[in-house]
């Protein structure tokens, strides 16, 4: 129905220009014209600048790619790239796709996708992303995706989208025309009504015109959205970025997100009638499809050991405790102390001792392997924290993020020591994913919670945090679409900078609201005063609408 639409600032500024036309005040419409088109002109111009890195990095995308046949290397299009074709990629060549080296080595630069400058070296069992450019060296990868899946195409989209999602303020905005359109009609019925006066009446509604907010604020919007989107970082519309500027609490998992999840892994007490290849062979069946950074770095470990790593034919993931994989007659359990309730004898508790002493002296995350329901070896596995993640963590306090939490699966020792070189003090150790989601509701009742994660375990929490974000680099797919923004260079220094930038976009709008409210009382004052006629109120509004725009057009020019 008609009366049940909303009444929105573009439906007010038709009705000024309805009243301009119908009292044949036609100088008085040409300048709203005039102002509605400008609108219009610079509002696509501000959506192309902030599509233009999408669309540059569209361009990068090669339209062929290159595989072996017959002994032969054969160029065909990139349309025809299916899941786990193998795709070679020669130096100075563009990835085709995202894939996973499995052949080779090469320095590829990515920062037309995560915006780093410093090429990354890729071995074995890497992940590449399509557009990418290869440096030096060359290598064979196993599509991941197919071309129009890419996460190219998926950033490409995203962008696109974040314009439907409208922030607090911008609804607030059209919520305010609903109010401020009855307000404006009831006082120039009123004037009519007392004084007569025509001119005056037109007046009022020329002053009143509300087209700059209507511009300014989503120009405000797109313009920070296209920014991060050129520094690497997709926010998923103005929605995320002014929750960005209320986060006071910012909870991070800790492997692969304040370390760089690229563990050293160490065998320990093996089983000697097994032996260590034998040992290695179990490991790479138990963790071939694991999802989890600890996981797929024992694999990636494990798989070195040998030429071909077979299926397990079951798996299944014991939550909060590690996997479980069934292959042949064997049953491979790997994980945290939690797994040794799966060790069948009397020896469980000594086990647990002496665990935690060599938890204790090696200051390491340990990883129990136990195959059919005996103790198989022991793996020790050290993280290494991220150069730049005690510095991110200090300006995100400086920015108004107080309250700093850690998420771990990790043991309370290991937990502690990670926490005291962060400057950390609230820890939350030996978490699963249901504990994540208790202790996040928990905090969610007195904060505004911002979340960090990568995996799939860390996906729920993503969706139940005041904001989710991803790191998209590493990070499951899963984890990208729970999240509102995605880091894709799985940099930490992009956090502080995306609440810096949240803050001052947030600082612009209410300057065009300030800028907006000054202008009416100004305005409103000439009209009632006689200064101001139809015409003079029309060209006053003109001149007036600019100065909120100029105002949110400086995000476009403001440093990082």
């Amino acid at each position: 129905m008609l009366f049940e639409r909303k009444i929105t600032i573009d439906s007010f500024n038709a009705l000024v220009l309805l009243v301009s036309i119908s009292t044949v005040e036609m100088s008085s419409a040409f300048f709203i014209m005039m102002m509605l088109s400008f609108a219009d002109i610079l509002e696509f111009r501000t959506k192309s600048q902030a599509n233009r890195a999408i669309e540059e990095l569209m361009k990068l995308n090669p339209k062929t790619a290159l595989k072996e046949e017959d002994g032969k290397i054969v160029e065909f299009p990139i349309d025809k790239i299916k899941e786990n074709d193998i795709l070679l990629v020669e130096n100075g060549g563009r990835v085709p796709v995202d894939g996973i080296v499995i052949f080779g080595n090469a320095l590829i630069n990515e920062s037309s996708v995560t915006g780093e400058s410093m090429p990354v070296e890729k071995v074995i069992n890497d992940h590449v992303l399509s557009s990418t450019l290869n440096e030096s060296g060359v290598i064979k990868i196993k599509a991941t995706r197919a071309s129009g899946n890419s996460t190219v195409a998926q950033i490409a989209k995203l962008i696109n989208d974040a314009s439907k999602n409208k922030s607090r303020v911008e609804k607030l905005a059209d919520k305010f025309a609903g109010y401020f359109m009855p307000f404006v009609i009831f006082i120039a019925v009123a004037v009519y009504y007392f004084t007569k006066d025509v001119s005056m009446t037109i007046s009022i509604f020329l002053v009143a015109c509300a087209d700059d907010l209507s511009v300014a604020i989503p120009l405000a919007m797109t313009a920070s959205i296209g920014r991060a989107a050129r520094r690497g970082v997709v926010i998923k519309g103005g929605e995320w970025l002014d929750a960005l500027s209320q986060m006071d609490t910012l909870v991070l998992d800790k492997t692969g997100t304040l370390t760089y999840g690229r563990l050293d892994i160490e065998a320990d007490h093996v089983d000697l009638e097994v032996g260590e290849g034998k040992f290695w062979y179990f490991v790479a069946i138990g963790e071939k499809f694991s999802e989890h950074p600890i996981g797929k770095a024992i694999f990636k470990k494990a798989a070195t050991k040998m030429n071909e790593v077979p299926d397990p034919e079951k798996y299944t993931v014991i939550e909060g405790a590690g996997v479980k994989a069934i292959y042949g007659k064997d049953e491979i359990i790997i994980g945290n102390e939690n797994v040794l309730s799966e060790i069948k004898n009397d020896h469980v508790e000594k086990l647990r001792k002496f665990i935690d002493e060599e938890r204790r002296e090696y200051r390491k995350t340990i990883s129990i392997v136990i195959l059919n329901g005996k103790l198989l070896g022991i793996i020790t596995i050290t993280d290494i924290i991220k150069k730049e993640a005690r510095d991110s963590l200090d300006k995100l306090k400086k920015e108004g993020v107080k309250n700093i939490v850690m998420f771990t699966g990790d043991n309370e020792e290991v937990s502690k020591e990670v926490g005291l070189v962060l400057g950390i003090t609230d820890i939350r150790s030996q978490m699963t994913p249901e504990s994540n989601m208790t202790h996040l509701e928990d905090l969610t009742k007195t904060h505004f919670v911002g979340m960090v994660g990568d995996g799939i375990n860390d996906a729920p929490a993503l969706a139940r945090a005041g904001i989710g974000i991803a790191m998209g680099k590493k990070g499951t797919s899963v984890a990208i679409e729970a999240a509102d923004i995605v880091i894709l260079s799985d940099n930490l220094e992009r956090i502080p900078e995306m609440v810096n930038l949240s803050k001052r976009t947030m600082s612009v709008i209410r300057g065009d609201i300030v800028i907006w409210v000054i202008s009416n009382i100004v305005g409103f004052t000439l009209v009632f005063t006689g200064v101001a006629g139809p015409l003079f109120a029309a060209f006053y509004n003109f001149i007036t609408d600019f100065f909120p725009l100029l105002n949110s057009a400086r995000l476009f020019r403001q440093k990082s």
